[in-house]
């Protein structure tokens, strides 16, 4: 306003000093257009200040000005690879089936809707808890009705529980998934990944990590160098020896050895997993700790405590009474039932059995 002012004078003072009315009329109206904008700017100005701290100007919105497209939204749906091929499943789902994969899901938190339970499975009470429909059957088909009442929206199932004519028929119900039980680790992690449930994989396969490593140092501590193992099924007819293979974590992870016997079973054996024999065998097993499995990893619990029973009759025989580890008190009977299952909560009981056996602590 200044600036005009000193602007209107000059011409003032100009040659013309006897202006006409309708001059004087007209200055007056530039004057009073300029009074109004130096008033606006600084209306404006006032309140830029409000708006941010001196100096800085006022932040744009989010995206003010931006030319690119929005942020895509999330896909509903993801493929997943698995045992049975591909396959499209929800990418967020909110009902699962669990068939066979009970102890991965439990362990992840999965919000089930239908699993594989009875009584006497390693698993039971803790599925009971979540009010899950259960298969309440040891049958390993899939019971196809109960599961199409649960309304899964994903199933996921342990492989090798049906053919692929039964992958087909639990499709029919909603997009199914498949894991053979071969390595835990791996399934948990492939499943964390389809549920959103990553870091809970990695966290669940850290904490038994942890718990192993804590149960092989004390069983490094009280077995020493007397630390030799084998796994067997007895019967009164028959052996059946388990190999490392079969079992890695009792022969290796543990920190135990395989006892010498074992090393001459696998060049009679045309098998991976053992051999069956003869309890003529048993003299040549030197072990420190053997452990004897009973039952199935199906199996009931009254059929558990049959086979139990019926191994009263092995423990009468002169050859089961010479081996060292009877002699020694170190013949540990243990349950099929989760020695023969797979996963950190299986695991987890194969390694306090272990522990508590050759340390002595519960």
């Amino acid at each position: 306003m200044f600036q005009t002012e000193r602007a209107a004078g000059t011409r003032r003072s100009g040659v013309n000093t006897r202006m006409p009315l309708r001059g004087i009329a007209a200055l007056i109206v530039v004057v009073l257009v300029a009074l109004l904008a130096s008033a606006c700017g600084n209306n404006n100005s006032n309140s830029n200040a409000g708006g941010a701290n001196a100096g800085e100007s006022t932040p744009a919105p989010a995206n003010a000005g931006s030319s690119g497209p929005p942020p895509a939204e999330e896909a509903a749906t993801k493929t997943v690879k698995h045992y049975y091929g591909e396959t499209e499943v929800p990418a967020h789902p909110q009902r699962v089936a669990v068939i066979g994969l009970e102890d991965i899901a439990l362990s992840l938190g999965v919000p089930l809707v239908y699993a594989y339970g009875f009584e006497g499975y390693y698993l039971y009470d803790r599925l009971k808890a979540t009010n899950v429909t259960l298969s309440d059957s040891p049958d390993t088909k899939p019971n196809l009705e109960k599961i199409l009442a649960a309304h899964p929206d994903l199933i996921i199932l342990q492989g090798y529980f049906t053919d692929e004519a039964g992958y087909k028929e639990l499709s029919k119900i909603a997009p199914t998934i498949a894991y053979t039980p071969a390595d835990w680790k791996a399934n948990i992690v492939a499943i964390g990944d389809v549920l959103g449930l990553a870091d809970k994989a990695q966290e669940t396969i850290a904490a038994y990590d942890d718990k192993l490593k804590q149960a092989k140092d004390a069983i490094a501590a009280a077995a020493g160098d007397r630390n030799s193992v084998v796994f067997l099924r007895p019967s009164d007819k028959d052996l059946q020896v388990f190999f490392p293979s079969f079992e890695p974590l009792l022969y290796n992870d543990l920190g135990l050895k395989p006892d010498a016997s074992i090393d001459e079973f696998q060049k009679e054996s045309e098998d991976d997993w053992g051999i069956n024999t003869s309890l003529e065998k048993l003299p040549s097993i030197t072990a420190d700790y053997v452990f004897a499995i009973y039952g199935g990893s199906i199996s009931s619990e009254d059929e558990f405590q049959k086979e139990m029973a019926a191994s009263t009759e092995v423990e009468k025989l002169s050859v089961w009474k010479a081996l060292p580890a009877v002699k020694n008190n170190h013949v540990f009977k243990v349950s099929a039932r989760t020695w023969m299952s797979s996963g950190p909560i299986a695991n987890g009981y194969v390694i306090d059995d272990v522990k508590a056996a050759v340390t002595g602590a519960k």
